[in-house]
């Protein structure tokens, strides 16, 4: 018996790990900088440098960006798909979460170089908790609305999910714990948008950088 339960344990554990090394494998998938290259583009040497799909849409164009994307999107959303499909614990889907914004942040493929983890993000929580995911996406936009500012409008959002986890997600302190990590995980992200911000010079949608 006791070998059994220990086999049993064993094999969810290694469940685990599969799962947070396929998160951060799939978050490491960096459209944007590889679409860029295809066309002939650096994307790090162009605009903000950053990878994702905000800088991707004022360099290459909307089509461009919105492809990035739905890709950052989806690779998040798969993330949390393969651990479903693991029937992994809900701690050990909101690590695959972490692990995969991880990937997208600091991608292997990249030299560690990547975005800023909005829309993995998303993905992620889409497939967790999507109510509050939506809620969170609604405030976005309203926020982008009102503002014109994706940094500001993100930065918002993402903080706001702590409200949506409590009046219409699951309302456990894993979602607290966690949504707090990424928000303090996302102002560091976005530390130069908030120094442009307190200089007035953060760009609003269309705006190109020079």
């Amino acid at each position: 018996m006791g070998g059994g339960v220990y086999g049993l344990l064993y094999w969810e554990r290694m469940e685990v790990a599969l799962s947070l090394i396929s998160a951060y494998l799939l978050g490491s998938l960096t459209p944007g900088l590889w679409l860029a290259r295809w066309q002939g583009i650096d994307i790090r040497q162009k605009g903000s440098g950053n990878i994702g799909s905000t800088n991707v849409y004022r360099v290459m164009g909307f089509w461009a960006g919105l492809l990035v994307q739905v890709i950052d999107i989806g690779k998040g959303m798969l993330a949390i798909l393969l651990g479903k499909s693991l029937r992994l614990s809900e701690p050990a889907l909101y690590g695959a979460a972490t692990a995969a914004v991880l990937g997208h942040i600091y991608p292997i493929f990249a030299r560690f170089k990547g975005g800023k983890g909005i829309n993995t993000l998303l993905g992620t929580m889409v497939i967790i908790e999507p109510l509050s995911a939506v809620a969170a996406t609604g405030t976005f936009l309203l926020v982008l609305a009102l503002t014109q500012i994706v940094s500001v409008s993100s930065l918002i959002a993402v903080g706001s999910f702590l409200l949506w986890h409590g009046i219409v997600g699951e309302d456990t302190s894993w979602g607290y714990l966690t949504g707090t990590v990424w928000w303090v995980g996302v102002i560091y992200t976005h530390r130069e948008n908030l120094g442009r911000l307190w200089k007035g010079e953060e760009l609003q949608i269309g705006q190109k950088l020079p």
